[in-house]
């Protein structure tokens, strides 16, 4: 299922966890030919063995610091940026009004 809206821009909201990781393993395949890396010379890079590399590649399945090293081992580290940044404030005072915009909702258990 791809969904995709203006700009040609996936909607990550309306994809199953399957389809996500099905673009992580298409990002690194094209990324490794660009480079003009062998499947092996990845692998080994992150700290792989070639059957947990190969796994990765059929199943769409692996761990997430697999991930991490593979896209360290292509540099593309910036894009785990998103994933880690941190909010920056300039006072005690942003943080305070940020916080204060946040409600908390019960959860029924």
């Amino acid at each position: 299922m791809n969904l995709i809206c203006k700009k040609g821009i996936i909607m990550i909201e309306f994809m199953a966890p399957y389809d996500i990781m099905e673009k992580f393993v298409d990002m690194i395949e094209n990324a490794r030919v660009q480079k003009n890396m062998t499947q092996e010379e990845l692998y080994k890079a992150a700290g792989m063995t070639q059957r947990s590399y190969a796994n990765f590649i059929k199943t769409k399945s692996t761990k997430f610091v697999n991930i991490i090293n593979l896209l360290i081992a292509l540099d593309l580290t910036a894009k785990l940026e998103e994933l880690i940044k941190n909010e920056s404030f300039n006072s005690l005072d942003e943080i305070r009004k940020k916080n204060s915009k946040i409600t908390k909702k019960r959860v029924r258990k």
